[in-house]
């Protein structure tokens, strides 16, 4: 994801944040939330981020606050996702379980094998493998 960038107005139209008193007083205007396009991670209104969108390749899988401009930007391609998404419950054929690094593999019935963290079940850190108690 993009660094956030600071800014007392939005960075596309120029309208006070709602902190930004002088601003506001001197235009005569009420101040606006700040939101972050999570494209370019400009500070914008939300009149100039309008659209949502996802955008797997930073990350975001699911649709996200985006501005305008960034919107326009991103291809039907870029919106595919990378990532395939299963129940959390599967019929499971074959489990192991190493302990020492808090991991447990299951490969269900359906041929989907997927990687669970037990860490927080049996007590140890995937970096160390050691107890953290």
């Amino acid at each position: 994801a993009p660094q956030w960038l600071e800014s007392d107005s939005c960075q596309k139209c120029e309208q006070p944040f709602f902190w930004n008193i002088k601003q506001m007083w001197d235009t005569k205007t009420l101040g606006l939330r700040q939101h972050h396009c999570r494209k370019c991670g400009q500070a914008v209104c939300g009149k100039c981020s309008t659209k949502r969108s996802s955008y797997p390749i930073m990350g975001f899988e699911f649709q996200v606050r985006v501005c305008d401009s960034c919107f326009e930007s991103i291809k039907d391609e870029d919106r595919t996702s990378l990532a395939t998404f299963h129940e959390g419950k599967h019929n499971i054929s074959h489990m192991s379980m190493d302990i020492s690094r808090g991991l447990m593999v299951t490969c269900g019935s359906d041929r989907i094998v997927k990687i669970w963290d037990m860490t927080p079940v049996v007590g140890c850190s995937l970096a160390t493998g050691f107890s953290s108690r």
